[in-house]
């Protein structure tokens, strides 16, 4: 078996901001080795120690040729500080990469997915109009139901600065992952110090458009689907290893639900129901916003909510 190869450098949030995307652009470059397959896999969480973790690594070193910069991203490592503190532990000189979302275009499109991931059944007025609270577990409601906790950037951030430095954290903004890629993936790569002029194929990915079949995503995400227990007992499983699972199911769900398809949305809530959501969000969002400007010296709060 192979040696396990920790990793330096995690892309580590935030929720509906391009990480996958940005996963897939790094992991294209020669002098980064990227855990593809385990993208979202929340090693600090799933595993107790780094002895755990290191035999999982020694899993999915193919592809591995010494590269400088080895890559693991798992979107809600920025939401939890104990997984902050533990990546500090184990890989103390890391350096992180994380890239935000205006907190109410991400929290909308997070419902969104959610929904079409049917995870989601309630109407987005009760879903996303709450308390915020304190999220501190880490599990499937606290990594998915929490829309607004996740657009609190600022609080996250401290949380970070107190396991790494500035210096270790580059904070990227999904606008320029949008309008001009070209520009961030120069920012991304002279931080990690790799070959800045490499130029990866820019195809978006993971992009929460509408459902092409129903019954292919039911069949891919309920565990109790007829057609998924046969598909996986005499197709996946003979086939497919333990690793690359996860990543077929993530390469399913993207052809079903990319933004080009041609098909009738599920239930899609109407700019009204949008517009009214967004207006009783903005209060939580907007001080925070202007306090992670005051931290980082940014001035996403301009972007975000101008005249505000």
């Amino acid at each position: 078996m192979s040696k396990a190869v920790f990793p330096n450098t995690f892309l580590i949030g935030v929720q509906k901001a391009g990480t996958t995307t940005l996963d897939d652009w790094l992991a294209q470059h020669p002098q980064i080795f990227c855990y593809e397959s385990l993208k979202d896999v929340h090693l600090f969480a799933r595993y107790a120690n780094k002895e755990e973790i290191d035999k999982r690594l020694q899993q999915e070193t193919a592809g591995y040729t010494s590269q400088p910069i080895v890559l693991q991203s798992a979107v809600n490592y920025f939401f939890y500080p104990q997984l902050l503190q533990s990546i500090a532990q184990y890989a103390p000189q890391a350096k992180l990469i994380v890239i935000l979302r205006n907190p109410l275009d991400r929290a909308v499109s997070s419902y969104s997915y959610f929904k079409k991931m049917l995870r989601e059944t309630r109407p987005m007025e009760e879903a996303m109009i709450y308390p915020p609270k304190e999220a501190t577990d880490f599990n499937k409601d606290n990594n998915d139901f929490t829309y607004i906790e996740h657009g609190l950037y600022a609080k996250q951030v401290k949380s970070c600065l107190q396991y790494f430095t500035k210096e270790q954290l580059l904070v990227l903004d999904y606008n320029d992952l949008v309008k001009n890629p070209a520009g961030l993936l120069k920012n991304m790569f002279t931080f990690l110090g790799v070959d800045a002029d490499f130029m990866p194929d820019l195809t978006p990915k993971n992009v929460t458009g509408s459902v092409k079949s129903q019954l292919l995503q039911e069949t891919i995400i309920k565990k109790q689907s007829k057609f998924r227990k046969w598909a996986v007992d005499n197709i996946i499983d003979p086939v497919f290893p333990v690793g690359k699972r996860k990543m077929l199911k993530r390469k399913l769900f993207e052809l079903n639900t990319g933004k080009n398809q041609v098909a009738k949305p599920v239930q899609e809530e109407s700019k009204e129901t949008i517009a009214a959501v967004k207006q009783a969000l903005a209060p939580y969002f907007i001080n925070d916003a202007k306090e992670l400007d005051a931290i980082l010296g940014t001035s996403f709060s301009a972007k975000w909510f101008p005249g505000k």
